[in-house]
C-alpha cells in the first residue's frame, strides 16, 4: 500500500486484522518492510503496520530533501488514514528518531520499543576528530583544484556513498539532528533493548534515554547494533510480555 506525501511516497503494508491495539514497526536506515515481519506477523491478534522509509523498499526516491519532522508527520497521516489514535511502536535506530520525533509532534504511543535507537549525538573520539580535520583538509585542497574531488569518496560512510544525490542530502539532514532535547516529550512506558556491543548507536545511549523518560527500563544483551535479530527467539518472547 501506498501513502501520498508532498516530496515522496511511502510504502507500507499491514500484517494481521485482529482488534488488539495496533503495533507501528518502524525500520532502521537501509532497511525496509522486512527488518520487522518476522516479529509482526507473531501479533495476529491486531493490525501491525509495516512502514518502508524512503528511499528503501517500494517506497519511491524524495524530490526534495526529508527530514526527520517530514518522516514522523507522514507516519502520523498513516495512522490518521487509518483511524488509529491508540498504538505501540517498536523501532530500529533510525526508526526511532521518528518516534520521538513524533512525541514531539504530540502523537505519543501507549507503550514504546527501541532497539538501538540513533537521535543522540554520538561523543566524538581522537581518531573520529582526527578523520574530520583531515576531511576538512582534502575538501579545502580539492577546492583549490591540487587534488581530485574523487579522493572524498573515501571518507564516506557505506551508507552514505550507497544513496543517490538527493537521498544524500535527506542523509546529511537526518544523521546532524540531535534528538536528545526532545526526549522529554515521550510520556509513554518504554522499554531499550541493546546490544551491548553496539558500535552504531553505544550502549551508554541508554543512560541518556533514561535521563529524559520518566518510565524507561533497559534490557543489556549480547551483540551489535542488529542484536533483536541476533536474538530474535528472546527479542519475540520479550515484545509479547511488554505490549501484551
Amino acid at each position: 500500500m501506498i501513502i501520498k506525501g508532498a516530496f515522496v511516497d511511502f510504502s507500507y503494508e499491514i500484517v494481521g486484522n485482529g482488534k488488539e491495539t495496533p503495533i507501528v514497526f518502524l525500520h532502521g536506515w537501509g532497511g525496509d518492510e522486512r527488518s520487522f515481519l518476522f516479529f509482526a506477523r507473531t501479533f495476529q491478534d491486531r493490525k501491525n503496520f509495516l512502514v518502508e522509509f524512503p528511499p528503501f523498499g517500494k517506497s519511491s526516491e524524495p524530490v526534495a530533501p526529508l527530514s526527520v519532522s517530514l518522516y514522523a508527520k507522514i507516519v502520523i497521516q498513516l495512522l490518521k488514514e487509518n483511524n488509529i489514535d491508540k498504538f505501540y511502536i517498536v523501532a530500529h535506530s533510525f526508526g526511532a528518531r521518528v518516534a520521538v520525533e513524533m512525541c514531539k509532534l504530540g502523537f505519543t504511543p501507549q507503550k514504546m520499543v527501541i532497539t538501538g535507537g540513533a537521535g543522540i549525538k554520538k561523543k566524538k573520539n581522537f581518531k573520529t576528530k582526527v578523520k574530520i580535520v583531515r576531511y576538512k583538509l582534502t575538501k579545502y585542497l580539492c577546492e583549490c583544484g591540487f587534488l581530485d574531488f574523487k579522493r572524498l569518496k573515501k571518507f564516506g560512510s557505506s551508507d552514505y556513498m550507497a544513496l543517490s544525490p538527493m537521498s544524500k542530502a535527506t542523509f546529511v539532514n537526518v544523521i546532524n539532528y540531535d534528538q536528545t532535547k526532545f526526549l522529554r516529550y515521550i510520556s509513554c512506558p518504554v522499554l531499550l533493548y541493546w546490544g551491548k556491543n553496539d558500535k552504531e548507536t553505544p550502549f551508554y545511549f541508554t543512560k541518556i534515554y533514561k535521563k529524559h523518560i520518566k518510565d524507561c527500563g533497559v534490557i543489556c544483551v549480547q551483540g551489535g547494533h542488529f542484536a533483536y535479530l541476533e536474538n530474535a527467539k528472546e527479542f519475540l518472547r520479550i515484545l509479547h510480555d511488554f505490549l501484551d
